[in-house]
C-alpha cells in the first residue's frame, strides 16, 4: 500500500512538473513574436492616425461635422485590426494548407466578382456596400492569391508534383484575379501588386527560370495593354511624364503633390498646418497622404516614416528567411512583398517617380479594409516568426 502511494504520488509530481513546462512553453512562446515587428507596426498605425486626423479635420469642418469624424471610424478599424493580429498570431500557420486556401482563393474571386452588382465610386466598381459596413474585395484578393500560392509551390523540388504544371496554376490563378481587377474593377495597380506578388513567389520558390520567364513575359504583356487599350490611363501616363503640361486636369494631383513637397522643407510647417490639404490635393487622406506627411512634418517626418516602412519591410524578410518551412517561407515572402510593392508604388506616385494609380499606403492611409487586412497579415508573419524561433531554439 505505502509502495503504491509512493508511486502515486511520483506520478503526481511528474505529471505536476509536465504541466508547469507545458505552461512555462506556452508563456514563452507568447514572447516569441518578432518584437521589431511588432513595433514597427504600432509605429505606422499610431503615426496613421495622427496623419489622418490632420488631412481629414479641414474637409470635416468644411462640410459642417467634427474634425475627429475620419480618425475616430479610423481609430475602430485599427482596434479591429489589432485584434485580429493577436489572434492570428496564435493560429498556426500550417492550418492555411491548400484546401482551405483554395476556398479563400475562389471566395476572393467571387467577391471581386460581386462589386458589379454594387454602385459604382469615381466610375469605377471596386467596392461592396452592406448594411454598417462596406469594403474592397481586392484587399481580400491579394492576400488570398499568397496564401494559395503558398501551398502550390512550397514543393518545388519535388518532381513527383509536376513542377511546371505548379507554375501554371500559379500564374493561371493571379492571371485570373488580377484579369477580374484590372477588367471589373477598373484597377490596374492592385492587378499588377498581385501579379508582381505571384512572380516573385515563384522565382524564390526555386523554379528553374525557363518555367517561369513564359508566364511572366504574358502577365507583362497583358499589364502593358491594360494600360495602352485604355485612354484615361494613358493619359495618366502622359501626365505624369510632364505633369506642369496640364496642371488643372490630368496633371493637377501630381502638381499639388509635388508643392506640398516643395513647401515643407526640411522641418515642415507643423502638424495639422497643411495648406494642400484644403481641396487642393484629392483624396489627401487616402491615396496622398504622403504628401501631406512631407508638408507638415517636412524631410524629418518622411524620413521617419520612411524609416519605419524600411524597418518593417526588413522584418519581413528575416521572418521568411528564418521560417521553419517552405510554406512559411513562401507566405512570409508574399505578404512582405505586397507591403513593399504597395509602400514603393505610393510614395513613388507622390514624389512624380511613378504615373498616378489609387495604391493607399499600408497602415498610413485611411481606409478600413486596407488596415484590417495588413494587420492580419502581419499577424501571420508574427506566427511565422514564433515558429520559426522556436525551432531554432530546439536545435
Amino acid at each position: 500500500m505505502e509502495h503504491k502511494m509512493r508511486k502515486e504520488d511520483t506520478l503526481s509530481n511528474r505529471h505536476g512538473k509536465h504541466v508547469v513546462k507545458r505552461a512555462a512553453r506556452a508563456a514563452v512562446s507568447l514572447g516569441e513574436a518578432d518584437f521589431y515587428m511588432v513595433a514597427a507596426v504600432t509605429a505606422l498605425v499610431v503615426f496613421g492616425l495622427l496623419m489622418v486626423y490632420s488631412a481629414s479635420s479641414y474637409d470635416n469642418i468644411v462640410n459642417g461635422g467634427s474634425s475627429y469624424s475620419d480618425v475616430m471610424k479610423q481609430g475602430l478599424f485599427a482596434l479591429i485590426g489589432i485584434v485580429v493580429m493577436l489572434v492570428v498570431s496564435n493560429i498556426d500557420y500550417h492550418l492555411y494548407n491548400r484546401r482551405r486556401t483554395w476556398y479563400m482563393f475562389l471566395g476572393a474571386v467571387v467577391l471581386c466578382l460581386l462589386v458589379v452588382l454594387f454602385p459604382a465610386r469615381n466610375n469605377a466598381h471596386r467596392w461592396i456596400y452592406l448594411p454598417f459596413i462596406s469594403f474592397q474585395p481586392s484587399e481580400i484578393a491579394k492576400y488570398a492569391v499568397v496564401l494559395y500560392l503558398a501551398n502550390l509551390l512550397k514543393n518545388a523540388d519535388d518532381k513527383r508534383r509536376s513542377p511546371g504544371m505548379q507554375v501554371i496554376r500559379a500564374f493561371l490563378a493571379a492571371g485570373l484575379v488580377s484579369g477580374i481587377i484590372v477588367t471589373i474593377q477598373s484597377n490596374l495597380s492592385i492587378g499588377a501588386i498581385i501579379g508582381l506578388t505571384a512572380a516573385t513567389m515563384v522565382i524564390i520558390s526555386g523554379y528553374t527560370l525557363w518555367k517561369t520567364l513564359v508566364p511572366a513575359v504574358l502577365g507583362i504583356g497583358c499589364l502593358a495593354a491594360g494600360m495602352l487599350l485604355v485612354p484615361y490611363r494613358m493619359r495618366r501616363f502622359t501626365s505624369f511624364m510632364d505633369p506642369f503640361a496640364d496642371p488643372t486636369g490630368d496633371g493637377h494631383q501630381l502638381v499639388q503633390s509635388l508643392f506640398a513637397l516643395a513647401s515643407g522643407g526640411l522641418f515642415g510647417r507643423g502638424l495639422s498646418m497643411s495648406r494642400l490639404k484644403a481641396y487642393w490635393i484629392p483624396e489627401a487622406h487616402n491615396d496622398f497622404i504622403f504628401a501631406v506627411v512631407a508638408e507638415e512634418l517636412g524631410l524629418i517626418g518622411a524620413l521617419v516614416l520612411l524609416a519605419l516602412i524600411v524597418v518593417l519591410i526588413y522584418r519581413g524578410i528575416r521572418i521568411a528567411l528564418n521560417a521553419k518551412d517552405r510554406l512559411g517561407f513562401l507566405i512570409a515572402s508574399g505578404i512582405t512583398v505586397v507591403l513593399a510593392l504597395q509602400s514603393m508604388i505610393n510614395i513613388a506616385v507622390v514624389i512624380g517617380a511613378f504615373p498616378v494609380t489609387g495604391v493607399t499606403l499600408p497602415f498610413i492611409s485611411a481606409g478600413g479594409t486596407s488596415l484590417i487586412l495588413n494587420l492580419t497579415a502581419t499577424g501571420i508573419l508574427l506566427n511565422i516568426s514564433r515558429h520559426g524561433k522556436t525551432m531554432k531554439s530546439r536545435t
